[in-house]
């Protein structure tokens, strides 16, 4: 198990040095209706607060997220040798029954959701907080200077439930998510391999698609989650009520709203995320 848990620390690492900067942009995109798209988010997000605002919470995230990683491949692979104890390694997993895939998708969901609960919240609190001043100046009143500010005001407000805000909206959409996630990639895998076609570049693309679908199936939970994270009135709408005030406002379409970013970034991160799982996996296995 320890060479999923490593192979996954350098999957997560690598996939949040690529992809911060687009899950910025999809924050504020599902937050704010003040850009046309990911070009004009962007752009505004440079201009008004330098390359620096695509990078906004990423420091809890770059500490976290090879752990939370690490915790979603090792109870993967914990299940799969729990399930299959004569197939340890990365060849043979990929020959094993596609129920089993899922099954062990599921473990490795349950791991890690708890932790990145309070991590995504820090994250989004920080990306969504726009400022039209230097990294470097003295932050005004209304903005958190950190994750640790942020966390420590959010306590005060809120208590040390705060930080676990949109909690029961993570745990459907990383539950459906994940389904999609691993099973598409080994699906993909599966046929490149049997076609003779398995190399880095197929590899790439498997895992670009296993992003792809994993994140568009739980885009409007995404959009609620976001919502609910970033609001900073006094009482939180739960997830329905959030959902509806959203359809209210402003209609179906609200819930698709940075679809193509998070596209983008899903299948940028997880083609790198794979291809450093496979390889690191296979060197320490």
């Amino acid at each position: 198990m320890y060479a999923d848990f490593i192979a996954g620390w350098a999957a997560g690492g690598a996939g949040l040095l690529v992809g911060h900067p687009l899950d910025t942009v999809k924050a504020r995109l599902q937050t704010m209706n003040m850009y046309k798209g990911i070009v004009d988010c962007m752009a505004k997000t440079i201009k008004q607060e330098s390359v620096y605002g695509l990078y906004k919470g990423m420091f809890v995230p770059f500490i976290s997220t090879g752990a939370l990683h690490s915790l979603l491949f090792a109870g993967y692979g914990a299940a799969l040798k729990y399930l299959h104890p004569g197939d340890s390694n990365v060849m043979a997993r990929k020959d094993l029954p596609m129920t089993d895939i899922l099954i062990a998708s599921i473990c490795g969901t349950l791991v890690q959701v708890g932790p990145v609960i309070p991590v995504e919240l820090l994250k989004t609190k920080l990306q969504v907080q726009r400022e039209n001043i230097s990294h470097f100046s003295k932050h005004s009143q209304n903005l958190y200077a950190g994750p640790l500010e942020c966390a420590r005001e959010t306590v005060r407000a809120e208590g040390v439930k705060g930080l676990f805000k949109g909690g029961s909206v993570i745990f459907f959409r990383d539950n459906i998510g994940y389904l999609f996630y691993i099973p598409v990639y080994e699906g993909l895998s599966r046929y490149f391999r049997k076609h003779s076609l398995e190399n880095t570049w197929t590899q790439l693309f498997a895992g670009g698609c296993a992003g792809v679908s994993g994140w568009i199936s739980v885009c409007p939970l995404e959009v609620v989650k976001n919502r609910i994270q970033a609001d900073k009135s006094v009482k939180t709408l739960s997830p329905i009520e959030m959902a509806r005030k959203i359809h209210q406002n402003e209609g179906l379409r609200a819930f698709y709203r940075g679809g193509w970013a998070i596209s983008l970034r899903g299948f940028v991160v997880n083609a790198v995320i794979f291809v450093v799982y496979e390889n690191t996996y296979a060197m320490f296995d």
